[in-house]
């Protein structure tokens, strides 16, 4: 594997630098959908969505976590991803999923502005992508 092509990634999150190394693939998902990035991609800047995010590191070793909204920057074999949260399986607390899932569907049955509606999506979202997540994390280990 050390002769496939490599990228310098860094992702960052509002609490934390989670990976600043080589990558030779990362996976992300945004408003258009799921999208592959490898080495000397095109330059684009695009949002990222709540959901998985992969890494293929040089080693062959692969690192899948649990992201929220952010974007995803690439230019000049360099790609740097900015998201709210990044979760690795053994981070996410099930009961506090839980409990964010369960207030989340109360306020979706309480009228809400038009903001505060998207902001609670936004959080049940969230939500069930880190419990979807944490029960499938022995496929991701």
């Amino acid at each position: 594997m050390a002769d496939t092509p490599s990228f310098s990634l860094k992702v960052i999150a509002s609490n934390k630098v989670f990976y600043d190394a080589q990558a030779e693939y990362l996976q992300i998902i945004t408003l258009t959908g799921s999208r592959g990035i490898m080495a000397h991609h095109a330059p684009c800047i695009v949002a990222v969505e709540t959901g998985q995010m992969s890494i293929l590191k040089p080693d062959g070793e692969r690192i899948t976590v649990v992201v929220s909204g952010g974007i995803c920057s690439v230019a000049n074999n360099r790609v740097t991803v900015l998201v709210d949260t990044c979760e690795t399986a053994e981070e996410i607390d099930i009961r506090r999923a839980e409990e964010a899932k369960e207030r989340a569907l109360e306020q979706l049955r309480q009228k809400q502005s038009v903001g505060e509606y998207k902001m609670t999506q936004s959080s049940l979202a969230r939500a069930l992508t880190r419990l979807e997540f944490s029960s499938h994390k022995k496929h991701y280990i």
